[in-house]
């Protein structure tokens, strides 16, 4: 209340607790010996009408009011509507008429009662009754009441300025029109059921009074509301169409008097009666805790609307009860689980414990899918791989990471497939089917849209979208000096056009975080790759990735995946961390095949590949030591000396041939030497490099004359073999004729013996010369094949074909045993023995 002042009205009549603006108006006039409507005049306010101003308070309404009668603009305004606009009731902004409420059709407009709290308060009317949610009296625990008893109108609250002044608690309706008659009739005396107090109506009101009425959130009101009043009016159907009803409905009707809610043909059955009944039956089937909960829904699905639905399918019926908002529906999506396919089960979650009818835009699916690769991750496929499948695990994974965008979306599985890369979603889906027949859906319809909400919900540190536009295995910059320098650091061969390839490969598998390219099925060279990858070459390949990153401007790790902990409202499958990590690494340290270390594991290999790729732990097989070769190890002196030759080569350019003229050996052996010591091969070489390093007379005697291929004298010069040929086309070189075989020990520089050079022209005479050898160790031609891995017959067949070639018998194993070797196969296996380790890299 403000300050005293002149203008105010000296006479005080302050409203009562909860009263609505239009009652206290109405109160103050009859307190002064007017009508409201003279009353407002003489506070200057000539054509309003309080049944406005009980909606919302202009300006000048407000502030004449605060002025004249002394109380504050803020307790003015909460005794209008104004604050329940669009919650409870609806009220035109320009002339403050009453639109269809949210809920129900109980406009605002007119006020229920209760008779005897208008006894208690002398004809004070609180502004709760306009509410189209009032409906019973917690007070005074009865019914309240809609219309006059005597004249079957609602009653006005105020009076519009004819005739005297008003009684408190009578019926202000004209009854005729054109004069001021009131109907009179003392509403303190209406008839109205009394409500038991533990009963369900007045636990009804007093709900709606917390939820609704007194909430703080406008929008979780609103929401409760059009939830309770779809199941309300359900359930009036019901008990108006249905034979029977659950007897805790049977009981609500008794509470309210014992008859059936009136269909009214003015306010279509929207009167306390109704609502009360509405609204308590629609509690008690939204409430978890009631006994009678899932009796009461079950019935409420059972009224359905009058018309004939187009489906009879599960979703197309649950459809219709989408005004009845999301717990509603999601709660019939649970119940529905069993009737629906297996991608519905997924796109509406029902599997889940929070089920959702699809909510989510085209531009959210392409965000989800920002956030996921084409392959599902490998640990999350772990957990979700089937027993036993013989599914391909590829394209399980990637119909996995398809299926994860139709949660909550109206996309089909094509759809989602394309949107992802995965361009073969057919062959992706049969792997898909193959696993769920051989092992359910059960895991996949439970974790797949509880993935998709975290998604949704967390943020990803990689944009696999703008990874999918940017790399390839084509499009990756992969750095050759690094590793030439590790291969030069391991002794392995750096012109490995295969071994690039793959490397490529697992580099852009690295940065997608899934396969490149479609195919359901990975390929077999690329698996075994990696299973076989090198330590050093997995750190590699992380640099590189990174380096990629970094090229185009991306701050992300180069790997990620959504932790378990992002999934909390179910029970998990176990997943890769039920593996000893410190285990899986002592073992596969061995290099023992994926078969032996998943046995060893008690894993299938699937899921042992799968924890290789998680973990980052390959099994590279250890280096095996060949045993010591005859002949001396001495450093490399004069020409070779490590100082000489770098003088050579790096201060004076010399090149290879030209040191190897100097020094008087082969070009092979100065390249043995340049990697001895540590210097690094020049890979830039100007045009023409190879006319200029080599003669015609070199280039005749090797391959014309040794026999020499052009990829062996091409790895010797460090070029490519296209270069070699077009030098022996362009200087009238002779061919090698179709099925000759090339000396392999032409690079050698050493000579060889009539037998050697005729075993030398024979097909596979390398592979053929280390079984030889090896069987010569072996008492029986049975022990050798069963260390070589091969057949007895091959064996017997490679050592025939080469005593062909020779000339002569190199074992004997016809009449004797053991194996005996014939004088001449002793002298012909040392030259084998010599030539081979020459041919491994051993010093002469």
């Amino acid at each position: 209340m403000t300050q005293w002042t002149d203008e105010r009205i000296p006479l005080w009549v302050p409203p009562v607790e909860g009263e609505a603006l239009d009652s206290w108006i109405e109160a103050y006039a009859r307190r002064l010996a007017v009508t409201g409507g003279e009353f407002t005049r003489f506070l200057g306010l000539s054509g309003t009408n309080p049944r406005f101003m009980v909606r919302r308070l202009t300006h000048a309404e407000r502030d004449a009011l605060a002025r004249r009668t002394g109380l504050t603009p803020e307790a003015l305004a909460a005794m209008t509507l104004d604050r329940f606009d669009g919650v409870t009731v609806a009220i035109d902004p320009d002339n403050r008429t009453m639109g269809r409420p949210p809920a129900w059709r109980h406009y605002g407009s007119r006020s229920r009662f209760c008779p005897a709290c208008l006894d208690d308060n002398h004809g004070r009317w609180p502004l709760s009754w306009r509410m189209p949610w009032s409906f019973a009296c917690v007070r005074h625990e009865l019914l309240l009441c809609d219309y006059c008893p005597a004249c079957g109108h609602p009653p006005p609250v105020s009076t519009l300025g004819r005739g005297g002044p008003s009684s408190p608690s009578v019926c202000l309706h004209a009854t005729e029109t054109g004069r001021a008659i009131r109907c009179g009739y003392l509403l303190t005396e209406s008839p109205t059921p009394a409500l038991r107090p533990d009963g369900a109506v007045l636990a009804a009101q007093l709900a709606v009074n917390r939820e609704i009425l007194g909430a703080s959130m406008a929008e979780q009101a609103l929401t409760r509301g059009q939830e309770l009043h779809v199941l309300a009016r359900r359930a009036l159907r019901g008990i108006r169409e249905l034979p029977s009803a659950p007897s805790v409905v049977d009981a609500i009707l008794d509470e309210c008097g014992g008859a059936l809610p009136a269909l009214a043909a003015r306010d279509e059955a929207n009167d306390a009666h109704n609502t009360a009944v509405g609204t308590a039956v629609a509690m008690i089937a939204t409430d978890p805790g009631h006994p009678a909960c899932d009796e009461v829904f079950a019935w409420l699905l059972s009224t359905d609307r009058p018309r004939v639905p187009r489906s009879n399918y599960a979703t197309s019926k649950i459809s219709e009860w989408l005004p009845a908002g999301p717990r509603v529906v999601n709660r019939m999506l649970s119940a529905a689980d069993s009737e629906l396919t297996f991608i519905a089960r997924l796109r509406y979650g029902t599997a889940t414990p929070a089920p959702c009818w699809p909510d989510r835009s085209d531009e959210d699916v392409r965000h989800r899918a920002s956030k996921l690769p084409a392959m599902i991750w490998p640990s999350w496929a772990f957990r979700l791989l089937p027993a036993e499948t013989d599914a391909p695990v590829a394209g399980l994974r990637r119909a996995c990471s398809s299926l994860m965008l139709l949660p909550g979306t109206n996309w089909d599985y094509l759809q989602t497939a394309s949107l992802l890369g995965n361009t073969s979603p057919k062959s992706n889906r049969r792997a898909l089917d193959t696993a769920v027949s051989l092992s359910g859906t059960e895991t996949l319809v439970m974790v797949l849209p509880a993935l998709a909400k975290a998604l949704d919900s967390h943020p990803v540190p990689i944009d696999y979208a703008r990874r999918r536009r940017l790399f390839s295995p084509d499009s990756v910059a992969f750095d050759h000096n690094a590793y030439q320098a590790l291969c030069q650091r391991h002794g392995w061969r750096s012109h490995a056009p295969i071994r690039i390839q793959r490397l490529r490969w697992q580099l852009a598998r690295l940065l997608l975080g899934a396969e490149p390219g479609a195919a359901s099925r990975t390929p077999i060279g690329h698996l075994t790759f990696h299973y076989r990858l090198h330590p050093d070459l997995h750190e590699l390949l992380h640099e590189q990735a990174a380096a990629n990153l970094e090229s185009h401007g991306i701050d992300e790790p180069v790997s990620w995946e959504p932790p378990p902990a992002w999934v909390t409202d179910l029970s998990l499958p176990p997943g890769s961390e039920t593996i000893n990590r410190s285990q899986l690494t002592q073992y596969a340290a061995d290099g023992p095949e994926p078969a032996e270390l998943a046995r060893l594991l008690g894993l299938d290999d699937a899921r042992l590949l799968l924890a290789v790729e998680t973990f980052g732990i390959t099994a590279p097989q250890p280096v095996q030591q060949r045993p010591p070769t005859p002949g001396r190890r001495l450093p490399r002196r004069g020409v070779l000396a490590p100082r000489s030759l770098k003088r050579l080569y790096q201060e004076q350019q010399m090149l290879q041939h030209q040191i190897a003229e100097l020094a008087g050996c082969s070009i092979t052996t100065v390249r043995h030497a340049l990697d001895e010591a540590g210097i690094p091969i020049r890979r830039r070489r100007p045009a023409g490099y190879l006319k200029k390093t080599i003669s015609r007379a070199w280039l005749e005697k090797e391959y014309h004359h040794k026999g020499r291929s052009s990829p062996d004298i091409a790895r010797e010069l460090g070029v490519r073999k296209d270069d070699v040929m077009r030098l022996v086309s362009k200087w009238g070189i002779p061919r090698h004729p179709t099925g000759h075989f090339t000396n392999p020990f032409a690079s050698l520089d050493t000579d060889l013996s009539p037998a050697m050079h005729a075993v030398s022209r024979t097909k596979n005479c390398i592979q053929r010369l280390r079984h030889l050898t090896a069987t010569s160790r072996h008492r029986t031609l049975q022990g050798a094949a069963a260390e070589l891995g091969v057949t007895w017959g091959t064996l017997n067949y490679q050592l025939k074909r080469i005593e062909e070639a020779a000339g002569f018998t190199i074992i004997d194993f016809g009449r004797s045993r053991p194996l005996s070797i014939t004088e001449d196969g002793h002298r012909f296996l040392d030259e084998a023995a010599r030539l081979l380790s020459l041919l491994d890299g051993h010093s002469p």
